[in-house]
């Protein structure tokens, strides 16, 4: 009984041993060829997945490292940028004549930038009498302080005369204490 199933011809067996000699060889060699050329396929397919994940990881590794460089830098620069406290010693008598030298004039923007050379920038309302004393005095009181860029403009409220962007350069002072005087 269990032989009359590989004797049967109309299961795939049965329809297997009808063929020629030459059909059955062709496809055995199909069957031989499919069979070892799957394992190939999947050793390829696994080749290449494993040359772009290489590939891949070796981007993300140059991206890192420029990524730290990048985060270096900029540490250096905020180290370089930050208020220290010689320079808020240096920025709080500053801020202290600018309000007790403005006097008529309207100071409607004063900001500090800090950077390699920190900077103060003033948008200033007023007459260009009280403009230039105010001016003259706070660079006298400080000479760290320089004058970089004075802008005037008629202003347009009836209440001024004068409009001015004032731009000051702080000079910082050296880190090497002056030398001694020897007796």
């Amino acid at each position: 009984m269990p032989w009359t199933i590989l004797n049967n011809p109309d299961n795939l067996w049965g329809k297997w041993l009808k063929l020629s000699p030459r059909q059955q060889g062709c496809g055995l060699i199909l069957l031989a060829g499919a069979l070892l050329y799957w394992p190939l396929f999947q050793g390829g397919s696994h080749y290449y997945l494993l040359q772009q994940t290489a590939q891949s990881n070796q981007q993300t590794q140059q991206n890192i490292v420029a990524k730290q460089q990048q985060l270096q830098q900029v540490k250096q620069q905020l180290e370089q940028h930050l208020l220290t406290p010689e320079l808020a010693n240096q920025v709080a008598p500053i801020n202290q004549a600018i309000q007790q030298l403005s006097g008529a004039l309207q100071l409607e923007n004063q900001q500090w930038i800090f950077n390699q050379k920190p900077q103060l920038n003033l948008h200033i309302q007023g007459y260009f009498q009280d403009l230039q004393q105010f001016i003259t005095a706070l660079l006298a009181q400080h000479p760290t302080l320089h004058l970089v860029s004075l802008q005037i403009q008629q202003a347009d409220q009836a209440e001024y005369s004068i409009e001015s962007d004032v731009i000051f350069q702080l000079t910082l002072a050296t880190q090497n204490p002056p030398p001694e005087n020897p007796q």
